[in-house]
């Protein structure tokens, strides 16, 4: 199978930059767009339910949600250690941890910035912020578990699991949520050694 032809929709540190991070692990070349360009194709290439980034093009089909183009390019690419064969234990891990992270941390962190500056200012609501702090929290110690003595989340390997899983961990770690999670903090500390890691800088002070 050849290089595939990229075109991926981003914007800065947003999800989009776990394609960023991956197809610099895999050493893919892409073309990038920005949100701009999203609406002005979006006639174009269609597909887009929310309209929301990051959207990949990708031999002229397109994918959105960051952790399906993700797995999808980790699959499909020969060559390299990144991707969890279909059917394996080790894709049964990496399933559960990226939905684990989705579900049961990134969904908290993702309603608190709606209602704190996505949303219109008349349609926030404040009331739950505590809460799912509380529980991003509860949620990060079953990672921080999990981890244990390893380097990374699945067969002790780096791979596309830690791009996704480690892209949330990261918000979390920005936001001073981590302070009680000493390997996940170890964790990103490997992550950004990497030399095509898109990670956000972790805020100073």
């Amino acid at each position: 199978m050849g290089l595939p032809e990229i075109t991926l929709y981003e914007s800065g540190h947003t999800r989009s930059a776990r394609c960023r991070w991956l197809l610099g692990e895999l050493n893919l070349p892409f073309s990038s767009k920005t949100r701009g360009d999203l609406a002005q194709d979006s006639l174009r290439i269609g597909n887009l339910p929310l309209s929301k980034l990051p959207v990949a093009v990708i031999d002229g089909k397109v994918i959105f949600e960051s952790a399906a183009i993700c797995t999808y390019l980790a699959d499909r690419t020969e060559g390299h250690s990144l991707g969890h064969a279909p059917g394996s234990w080790a894709r049964g891990q990496h399933d559960q941890w990226v939905s684990f992270t989705l579900t049961q941390m990134e969904a908290f962190l993702w309603n608190n910035a709606l209602n704190t500056f996505v949303l219109p200012e008349q349609d926030r609501l404040a009331q739950g912020f505590t809460q799912n702090e509380a529980l991003f929290t509860k949620s990060a110690q079953v990672l921080e578990a999990a981890l244990g003595s390893r380097e990374f989340l699945v067969e002790d390997r780096f791979s596309v699991t830690d791009i996704i899983v480690g892209w949330t961990v990261n918000w979390g770690a920005r936001l001073g949520l981590l302070d009680q999670a000493p390997r996940l903090l170890a964790y990103l500390e490997r992550l950004r050694a990497r030399p095509a890691c898109a990670l956000a800088p972790l805020r100073q002070g």
